[in-house]
């Protein structure tokens, strides 16, 4: 499995998430999504993707495993529901990898919307 397809599976089936997203019974009914949620996207959502990866180096060689830093950005009306979603989605992930940085809650006034983003490094 990827860890694009691992994270979606982890956040559908949280508790905590689910009580802020809802679960769905399949990625097209999800309120979770790889890439790009679509304009039409009602909120809450959470959108991530993959944003660098590199091969790891080992006296050895390079190792089959790879760090792969995944960017999750938790977006809601509300700063206060944003940043509830990041928290669910942080304790979703935590002891799976490692957190990087939380910020925000960013205010996007083009979507009238708040975005709290999560950076997350895995090893796969």
């Amino acid at each position: 499995m990827s860890i694009i397809t691992d994270l979606y599976t982890t956040l559908n089936t949280n508790a905590g998430v689910r009580a802020i997203v809802g679960q769905a019974t399949s990625p097209q009914q999800s309120k979770i999504y790889p890439g790009h949620a679509p304009e039409s996207a009602a909120v809450p959502l959470i959108v991530y993707f993959r944003v660098a990866g590199n091969r790891i180096d080992t006296i050895r060689g390079v190792s089959d495993m790879e760090s792969q830093l995944i960017q999750l950005s938790c977006v809601d009306k509300t700063a206060e529901l944003a940043q509830a979603l990041a928290d669910a989605v942080y304790a979703a992930l935590e002891g799976n990898g490692y957190q990087r940085n939380m910020s925000g809650p960013i205010y996007d006034a083009t979507t009238d919307t708040y975005m709290v983003p999560l950076d997350w490094a895995f090893l796969a």
